[in-house]
């Protein structure tokens, strides 16, 4: 739990992307791994007074959909990578941040190994800081990229490199009142200054309509996995002709619907697997659990993505 005079920590390695994902905070993004090999990834979260800082390294390219609660806003950075992600069919580029408003979600397509920071707090809480600390009000549209000033962005990284290896290195001093409460104003200064300096360039990439029905899209294909669907019934659901839908989920998700579609149901087949009692159950029950039917192709396409076959899978657990 987060206090608001200390820092708390927790600092985890991963070889299984669905515990990796379930330990993000919320644990309800959702996380597909769009490409094979061994996965690995550490996460670091750091609790400083009001904000949690999460700092995350991944090595494969993947699709995911941050939410944030209704409650909270947060500042996504992605530092020292050579593969920054796609949002909405726009590549981010070197030096660009990210703002999250009030329960928004938004889809990010990493195409390799990457970093990325996260700092998250009460919506209500960044504002009054903003006006204590600038005399103005916090006005930045929620889903923009934000381009700081080359001054403010490293100064913003620093203090988030700082705050995680001092919560690491010195934990009891760190942790105490006074020293979590200067940090907590060092982070919440730099992400103001970031986010609020004139010369910030804005651009919405997450527009209402589009950012509905792409959530609305999710909601149906997680609500339907147990039977089979089509381009069309997928459309008819979501309440929109096929061709804009295809269209939707290129600019979102960087990929069309069915491939959206087969890449939950691989990777749900996966965690099902994973947990599963190999004397209780078998392959086909949990494949036909979620709807598919084509064994022989859902084998050879599970095995390329994981590089091991779904029977192995389930007897290893």
């Amino acid at each position: 739990m987060i206090t608001a005079s200390g820092i708390d920590l927790y600092s985890r390695s991963f070889a299984d992307p669905d515990l990796f994902q379930f330990s993000v905070r919320g644990g309800d993004n959702l996380h597909t791994i769009l490409g094979r090999g061994a996965f690995h990834a550490d996460l670091t979260k750091v609790g400083i007074g009001r904000i949690t800082l999460q700092n995350g390294r991944e090595t494969l390219p993947r699709l995911a959909a941050p939410t944030v609660r209704p409650d909270k806003v947060s500042l996504l950075g992605w530092f020292d990578n050579d593969r920054l992600p796609g949002i909405r069919d726009v590549q981010i580029q070197s030096g660009e941040l990210m703002y999250l408003g009030r329960g928004m979600q938004s889809y990010h397509r990493i195409s390799g190994p990457n970093e990325v920071a996260s700092l998250t707090l009460d919506a209500t809480e960044i504002a009054t800081a903003a006006n204590d600390f600038t005399g103005r009000d916090l006005v930045v549209t929620p889903g923009s990229v934000v381009r700081p000033p080359k001054h403010q962005l490293d100064r913003l990284r620093s203090v988030i490199r700082f705050a995680i290896r001092a919560s690491k290195s010195q934990p009891t001093i760190i942790s105490s009142s006074q020293p979590a409460k200067r940090l907590e104003q060092a982070i919440l200064r730099s992400m103001i200054s970031c986010l609020q300096h004139e010369d910030v360039h804005q651009d919405t990439l997450l527009p209402g309509r589009q950012a509905a029905l792409a959530r609305r899209f999710s909601e149906v294909v997680e609500a339907n996995l147990d039977q089979p669907l089509f381009s069309s019934d997928l459309s008819r659901m979501v309440g929109v002709p096929e061709r804009t839908l295809r269209k939707l989920c290129q600019e979102q998700m960087g990929i069309s619907p069915s491939r959206f579609l087969a890449l939950r149901r691989l990777h749900l087949a996966r965690q099902a697997l994973m947990q599963a009692d190999h004397h209780l159950t078998t392959v086909t029950e949990i494949a036909m659990g979620l709807g598919i039917w084509e064994l022989g192709r859902f084998a050879v396409t599970y095995k390329s993505l994981f590089g091991e076959s779904p029977s192995i899978t389930l007897r290893q657990q």
